[in-house]
């Protein structure tokens, strides 16, 4: 008997997913190094001016961009298979792509809906419950069981 169908992970995952106060943390933190790199430049005032403001620019866009990707909920059930809900509140009956990237606080997921679109979801541990954040570990690393 596997992990996956085993009684706790066979059962549906239904996650409520928000977005990460530590991937936050990590690109506020990333932006920040930018602007301090940027300060002691040798360059004059008005080039690290223009520089300052693409590093604020791309830190506001990357931050609009990662709030709204995060998707609202992340469902899977043996039945159903795979369902994303968008911040929209848009349901995409989606396919899990075997490259997923997992540690022991991110888990990167990739997906592919009907149309051909590509979904991909950030979680980081602190994105959704822990206990359901340790069984989607589980059934990205060891596939879903089959119905």
């Amino acid at each position: 008997m596997s992990a996956v169908s085993s009684s706790p992970y066979g059962a549906p995952l239904d996650l409520s997913v928000r977005p990460s106060r530590i991937v936050a943390t990590l690109l506020l933190l990333l932006h920040v190094t930018a602007l301090v790199a940027c300060e002691q430049l040798p360059v004059a005032i008005a080039y690290r001016g223009i520089l300052i403001l693409g590093v604020l620019s791309a830190f506001f866009w990357n931050a609009w961009l990662y709030v709204r990707r995060t998707p609202r909920r992340l469902h899977w059930s043996p039945e159903e298979g795979w369902t994303l809900t968008d911040r929209k509140g848009t349901r995409h009956a989606v396919e899990l792509l075997p490259e997923a990237y997992l540690s022991q606080w991110l888990v990167v997921a990739h997906f592919k809906d009907g149309k051909g679109g590509r979904h991909t979801v950030m979680l980081a541990q602190d994105s959704v419950r822990p206990e359901g954040f340790r069984r989607l570990k589980v059934l990205l690393r060891y596939g879903t069981p089959k119905a």
